[in-house]
């Protein structure tokens, strides 16, 4: 039997990030998109190729090594690298890390959760609402708030999603998560204000308060979260009069406070004059649900959250559950800086909670999620993992001390993986947690997620023998 010809095939490294190996294999793979390297093509050995693109053999086989896990290329023992067949990629344009598009990152930085088994669900509901005959009112202009019937839907979900009973006329409609925080926090401060926040907090309320002129005063926590006791000591001798903190799975450390924790912050709040900023986007997660701050406490509470979670971020859906006498001042920062809410993605959503379809999403994510937890925990160990809560989409993995967080990073990436050291988190100064951030759902394929654990595996069994810069 005749051997296939080995091509004469040349990558293009043009303009190429990265590291010279992982360039090579995104050419590879490119290259294979394109039709250009078809199914069954050899590929020229390592080192041919090597001498081709004068670099070392090593090179080369890191690169085919990086083209094989991600399955676009084989090797058979005695006839060579071959092209696999490119149908096997396609169920990696689902993958939201990239592994093709970006060279082979697996990205469990990440807090999204898996879209594609809810890919039929999203196609009907948006062929749905093309058929509604209101659609065109829909999308003309509306109040900064959003239109009522979408305040209803909306309603009916925190309803059924966190126990919260809302009025549709105090809920106001915003641009994701967000849009929904920069409404929420802007009605309430102005620039040079204390904001008071978890002594880790969520990157983007970070940004927010940069781009507002706020000083973020950090608030000690310990494994059921925010301390009240300390919430009034800073409010006190800062002169905060707002807090934003994440009660129910709060990211990074997923705790989640106790009922009595969270009466005594409405209590204080109360007595001292504080609004309380509540972020329970991740509240979906928790079965039976606690009861959000803005149920204890509705006269000191602005709720916010999204569907970015429990649905899809594309949506763009946003929402504040508000005190009635903020709801002018957040209806005016929203025409500030919205004008009007964009209707579309609102519609969609609206149409999946209408339907019931909302409700059958977010319990297959919660199933899914409960799978990848268990898989997790199996490759990674229980060692750091201690209370970090298996309800919500990432781990809070604790290091000893010979592992240090920011070498762990970096390695990580080297091999592909990439992973948020607490660092990102921290609201000030004082000491940092070596602790990381796996997220678990932003990989749509478990193949990916499982190799990234594998490596980080590894990683954390063997950290000096893993690489010559852990030291």
């Amino acid at each position: 039997m005749n051997q296939p010809a080995t091509i004469a095939w040349r990558p293009d490294l043009t303009g190429r990030p990265g590291p010279l190996y992982r360039a090579i294999a995104t050419a590879l793979a490119d290259d294979i998109a394109a039709g250009t390297l078809a199914p069954g093509t050899r590929l020229p050995t390592h080192r041919d190729l090597a001498w081709e693109l004068k670099v070392t053999v090593g090179t080369i086989t890191r690169a085919y090594q990086e083209a094989e896990r991600l399955g676009l290329i084989g090797g058979e023992v005695g006839r060579g690298t071959f092209v696999r067949d490119p149908k096997r990629l396609v169920d990696s344009a689902h993958d939201s890390a990239g592994l093709l598009a970006m060279g082979g990152l697996i990205d469990l930085s990440v807090n999204a959760t898996a879209l594609w088994p809810d890919a039929s669900a999203l196609s009907a509901a948006t062929m749905n609402v093309a058929q509604q005959p209101d659609l065109p009112l829909l999308m003309s202009y509306q109040t900064p708030m959003g239109h009522p019937r979408l305040r209803a839907s909306i309603a009916d979900w925190l309803d059924q999603s966190a126990g919260l009973e809302a009025d549709p006329d105090r809920i106001l409609l915003a641009a994701g998560g967000q849009g929904a925080m920069h409404a929420a926090i802007a009605a309430v401060t102005r620039p040079g204000d204390a904001l008071l926040v978890e002594q880790l907090t969520y990157p983007g309320l970070r940004s927010l308060a940069l781009h507002l002129g706020l000083r973020l005063i950090p608030v000690a926590m310990d494994g059921d979260g925010l301390i009240p006791d300390a919430v009034e000591q800073a409010a006190r001798s800062h002169g905060a009069h707002v807090l934003y903190c994440m009660p129910t799975l709060h990211n990074p450390t997923t705790a989640t406070m106790p009922l009595e924790r969270r009466q005594a912050l409405v209590d204080i709040a109360r007595r001292i004059g504080l609004t309380l900023v509540e972020d329970d986007v991740y509240g979906f997660l928790k079965s039976p649900p606690p009861p959000p701050l803005a149920v204890l406490g509705p006269d000191v509470t602005l709720y916010i959250s999204s569907l970015s979670k429990s649905l899809f971020p594309g949506l763009r859906t946003g929402y504040v559950i508000a005190p009635r006498p903020l709801l002018d001042r957040l209806a005016t920062v929203l025409r500030a800086s919205l004008l009007t809410p964009a209707h579309l993605g609102m519609v969609v959503a609206a149409e999946l909670i209408d339907s019931g379809e909302a409700t059958l999403i977010a319990q297959r994510r919660r199933q899914m999620l409960a799978e990848r937890q268990a898989r997790a925990r199996t490759i990674l160990g229980p060692a750091g993992l201690e209370g970090s809560d298996p309800a919500v989409t990432h781990l809070w993995r604790r290091l000893p001390d010979h592992i240090r967080r920011d070498d762990l990073v970096r390695v990580a990436l080297e091999r592909g993986v990439k992973i948020t050291p607490a660092d990102a988190f921290s609201a000030g100064k004082g000491e940092i947690a070596n602790a990381v951030r796996i997220c678990l759902m932003g990989v749509d394929k478990q193949e990916g997620l499982e190799q990234g654990l594998d490596i980080l595996a590894g990683l954390m069994e063997h950290p000096v023998a893993s690489s010559a810069a852990l030291v």
